[in-house]
């Protein structure tokens, strides 16, 4: 009996304590989360004191991204915004195309940067985010269609730049959107884009062996997901120079150079 005793013991002596680390850690979770709120009111604050747009509203953030959070819109307009200048400078010289603007997320870094308050174009599929962008006195954006043309005419912009656009179109239309990147891109014009690559078809989750076969075997992969354009495309480097097609030189292609996503800047001939 006392072997039992001490054995019944033994087993229920750790709950306390497991239950007092529940608590403590749900405490930590607690004031983590208040931290954040806290850090994005004072980011909120200060992105406006610098002429940035306000925060959208949930229902749009969550439409360019994973979670709703603020400060994970931010950070990627940031990191955005951080690439087109590396691409096309404090002054671009021209219009620059923002294709797959959302609701401001890449402009709002953008906004008092040398020329762009000047130069800046946007377009989007999200008539919402459109919307509210014109309600923010932004008039230079218009709604795109699900597939070409883009509503512009020919040789419009000096540049153009989509992060995480093709990745949510089917890989049988790239060639076509190619195609009307170049068309409204003057002589010497430069694309920045964003695609999943191999790296992802490598290292993403939800790929069965099967998947991996199939891709090797055409170049690419589509992925149907819940959720305003959560599709996913994955093409290989060759399915995207094939896709490009003539009259385009590629400046530089980069496995997983954005993120998780390779990208590439061509320049039209």
């Amino acid at each position: 009996m006392s072997k039992l005793l001490r054995a019944l013991t033994h087993k229920r002596g750790p709950a306390p304590a497991q239950g007092a680390e529940v608590e403590a850690l749900e405490r930590v979770r607690q004031e983590q989360k208040r931290q954040i709120r806290a850090l994005e009111k004072v980011a909120g604050h200060l992105l406006q004191q610098r002429g940035a747009l306000p925060l959208p509203p949930t229902s749009l953030r969550v439409r360019v991204g994973r979670v709703e959070h603020a400060g994970n819109f931010w950070a990627q307009g940031l990191d955005s915004s951080q690439r087109v200048l590396e691409v096309f400078g404090a002054d671009p010289g021209g219009p620059v195309l923002d294709w797959g603007c959302g609701s401001g997320r890449t402009l709002s870094w953008l906004r008092g940067v040398g020329t762009w308050d000047r130069w800046w174009r946007g377009s989007d599929v999200d008539r919402h985010a459109i919307k509210w962008l014109r309600q923010q006195g932004i008039a230079s954006v218009v709604v795109c269609g699900d597939e070409p043309p883009l509503p512009y005419p020919d040789e419009s912009f000096n540049g153009l730049f989509c992060f995480s656009v093709l990745t949510h179109i089917p890989p049988q239309l790239h060639a076509a959107w190619y195609a009307d990147i170049r068309r409204v891109l003057r002589p010497g014009g430069r694309a920045y884009i964003t695609v999943h690559g191999d790296w992802n078809m490598s290292n993403g989750k939800g790929f069965t062996e099967a998947d991996r076969q199939a891709y090797a075997a055409s170049g690419c992969h589509w992925s149907e997901r819940e959720g305003h354009y959560k599709h996913a495309a994955t093409v290989s480097r060759a399915f995207t120079e094939r896709a490009l097609g003539p009259g385009w030189e590629v400046e530089s292609y980069r496995e997983a150079g954005y993120h998780s996503m390779d990208d590439l800047i061509v320049r039209r001939l």
